[in-house]
């Protein structure tokens, strides 16, 4: 199993997940302001500070996530991190995060809200989802050409991933034709 994966979502958005110890944690890399910068997206970095900065330290140090970098272009030392990786100070952290600029993604959001129905945003989602399972399938095709079989304790993981995604996938197709049948396609 890797230990760093991203998935391109466009020219301005980047996500990354990261194994650290035996987890996984995902990051966002946006584009903004003329900035790139790297966000943690789990709630347990978000709410715990020093173990946030710790892996954020430990990620901008992975040879993969350089290599990632470079082929996008994206200059590591210009790089900036939502993750304050200097201060011991608690309060910091919160205010690193308060004055985090996030209007222009705000403003994108409520854009895409404002001009796209719900059962169209149920479609991405419905895509970001198959883009996962396109994803672990190509991690078990690698697996299966290394000799890994469905005896292997991580073959198996990475199967219940694919399962798992496949399942949301349906469920969520199945909550877009409830919608649309309910509502036709009205706005949010």
């Amino acid at each position: 199993m890797l230990d760093f994966s991203f998935e391109i979502i466009d020219e301005t958005k980047i996500n990354i997940q990261y194994k650290y110890g035996s987890e996984f944690f995902n990051f966002n890399l946006y584009f903004a302001n003329g900035e790139w910068t790297l966000h943690p997206f789990d709630g347990i970095l978000i709410q715990n500070r020093e173990m946030c900065s710790l892996i954020v330290s430990e990620l901008l140090r992975n040879k993969d996530f350089h290599v990632m970098l470079a082929k996008e272009k994206i200059i590591l030392s210009q790089l900036r991190t939502s993750v304050n990786l200097q201060s011991d100070e608690p309060d910091e952290w919160v205010a690193d995060r308060r004055n985090t600029d996030y209007s222009s993604h705000d403003d994108e959001l409520m854009d895409y809200i404002g001009n796209h129905s719900f059962e169209e945003v149920l479609q991405l989602e419905q895509e970001q989802i198959e883009a996962r399972v396109q994803f672990f399938q190509q991690i078990i095709q690698r697996m299966f050409m290394e000799g890994l079989g469905p005896e292997d304790a991580d073959f198996i993981k990475v199967q219940a991933v694919i399962r798992i995604y496949k399942e949301t996938y349906d469920r969520l197709g199945e909550l877009n034709d409830h919608n649309r049948d309910d509502r036709g396609r009205r706005r949010w």
